[in-house]
């Protein structure tokens, strides 16, 4: 599967300005690292924590979650900004940060874990990291990461036509079975989180990095007329009594073990 709503640098530029903002407005994004630490503690067997890779650190919320809870001997984080390498590395003093692009990038041999929270959206060739994650993997090794599913932000793609390609759970599913992993756990959850005003919904996604697509390739081509244009359609359509409006977030949780018989 392909993705190709994303453009790498607009990305990169997104989320580096999201550095210091990003933990402040990423409470979705906080519980949904605690849901998958959650499932991993109860999946994890023998030295599944040893050696681990994780794509798309962030600012290191899901990483200081991996470190305090497992204590992997060997912890590798990875970003495609620069700037979180200081951030993530501030909540677990021993990882080792590899920057760059994790579809691109050579990974560590060997490892017993890879792990995403709230990044796989973003890569444009899932199979292929799949496919990279298989040969990365010690035998028995599990590939363990949650995503996004179709709805995920439904309001802004329906009211502005912008949005990731988000991929479906069977579609997933059916990925991690042809690059030879075996399923354990495989979940999907919808939640809204509710808003003062419209206004403030773009707010919250400027400032977890999450606009790095959409229109004009990602250029914030806003003005006024458009933005009032967009609060006034947001409220008629989604809007509560008290004016409050929802974004929807539609998160998916799978783990999965290498199959050595592949």
């Amino acid at each position: 599967m392909t993705n190709d709503t994303v453009d790498k640098d607009i990305l990169r530029k997104r989320f580096a300005k999201a550095v210091i903002t990003y933990d402040r407005q990423a409470a979705v994004q906080k519980n949904i690292a605690r849901r998958m630490c959650e499932m991993l503690k109860l999946s994890a067997t023998g030295d599944t924590f040893s050696k681990v890779f994780e794509a798309g650190c962030g600012t290191g919320i899901f990483t200081e979650m991996i470190d305090s809870m497992f204590h992997p001997d060997m912890l590798y984080i990875n970003d495609i900004c620069p700037e979180m390498g200081d951030e993530a590395g501030k909540k677990a003093k021993n990882a080792v940060f590899i920057c760059g692009d994790a579809e691109t990038i050579d990974f560590p041999e060997g490892l017993t874990l890879i792990t995403s929270c709230s990044a796989i959206q973003w890569f444009t060739d899932f199979d292929a990291f799949l496919s990279k994650c298989n040969e990365a993997l010690a035998d028995g090794g599990m590939l363990a990461f949650s995503t996004f599913g179709e709805d995920n932000l439904k309001e802004i793609k329906q009211l502005t036509g912008a949005g990731l390609n988000y991929m479906r759970l069977n579609d997933l599913e059916e990925s991690l079975h042809d690059n030879g992993f075996n399923i354990s756990v495989s979940k999907q959850e919808k939640t809204k989180i509710w808003f003062p005003s419209p206004v403030e919904v773009l707010r919250h996604l400027k400032e977890t990095g999450v606009t790095a697509t959409g229109r004009n390739k990602g250029k914030n081509t806003w003005t006024k007329g458009t933005l009032e244009t967009f609060a006034e359609e947001y409220r008629k359509t989604y809007g509560q009594k008290d004016g409050s409006v929802p974004v929807t977030y539609h998160p998916i949780y799978i783990i999965s073990t290498k199959d050595i018989t592949h």
